[in-house]
């Protein structure tokens, strides 16, 4: 299950590991797009499916920040999540459409300073949503934040000149990168993109306490039995362990992270509470 829209990072991600998952395991891997209230629809149809480990979640962000922008899940992100394996990690990157007057992110930020209000970004979820507040709380910038059902919608809208920027991870927009339909600013990660090598962080573009991307993981129905979340978890690991595989990662913008179970429920965990603070410090009302 993608809690989102199809054409977005988290769908391109799914549909690429799916067929591995199927060669390793014998088994047919169907991916199901359910998006919703910022994910939650479909992070709550895999919280309550059976645990048996048949049906899986794909998803980055939105596991993670969810709990810290909604007052009440309809699923408890600790008790019915059971985190299985990470697949990899993907700086955002400063997307603008070619027409918008801005070569790097300073520039970007004058443009957003000369006009307060009439820079719009286009947020494809709830991790999107998030980067473009945190570039509008850290420079005192006033910008106009459209939602999208997923990063694949709102880099069209960036490219269609309905919107005029995205931060968002690259792996579903390579093509119209190439094709000069959008324009990279910066990466906001602690090193260059091994896919666009040329392309500065945003420390070396002068705001090093700039960082945001994606973490994209999979994972099951809490009680799912422990020998199956480790054989899924085994599984995971093996394929992008996989130099070709790997390497059709990087292509995308994704950093490979083998985890064991531990070490992602752990930084599952971690990532809830640090979002939390953000979001709090960002003085972000809560949805009901």
């Amino acid at each position: 299950i993608v809690p989102f829209a199809p054409g977005g990072s988290n769908d391109t991600m799914a549909r690429l590991i799916s067929p591995e998952i199927t060669k390793v395991l014998g088994q047919q891997v169907i991916v199901e797009n359910r998006p919703g209230a910022a994910g939650n629809i479909g992070i709550d149809a895999v919280a309550k499916s059976a645990p048996n480990g048949y049906t899986i979640l794909f998803s980055a962000t939105a596991s993670t920040q969810n709990p810290a922008l909604f007052r009440k899940l309809p699923y408890d992100p600790l008790r019915d999540i059971q985190p299985v394996a990470e697949v990899g990690q993907a700086p955002y990157v400063f997307l603008v459409n070619p027409g918008v007057p801005a070569r790097n992110v300073q520039e970007l930020i004058n443009v957003a300073r000369k006009y307060p209000g009439k820079l719009n970004a286009a947020s494809g979820g709830i991790g999107t949503r998030l980067a473009s507040e945190l570039f509008q709380i850290q420079n005192k910038l006033k910008l106009e934040v459209i939602p999208y059902q997923g990063s694949g919608q709102a880099a069209l809208a960036v490219m269609t000149g309905e919107a005029d920027f995205v931060v968002m991870e690259t792996s579903p927009v390579h093509g119209p990168l190439a094709a000069g339909k959008l324009k990279a600013l910066a990466v906001a990660g602690e090193k260059r993109l091994k896919s666009f090598p040329n392309l500065p962080t945003t420390a070396e573009a002068g705001f090093p306490d700039y960082r945001a991307g994606a973490i994209f993981g999979v994972y099951v129905a809490a009680g799912t039995p422990a020998d199956i979340v480790q054989k899924l978890n085994a599984t995971i690991n093996k394929i992008i362990g996989a130099p070709a595989f790997a390497g059709r990662l990087v292509d995308l913008g994704v950093e490979p992270n083998p985890k064991s179970v531990e070490e992602f429920s752990a930084l599952y965990r971690k990532e809830i509470e640090k979002w939390k603070t953000i979001v709090r410090q960002a003085n972000i009302p809560p949805v009901d």
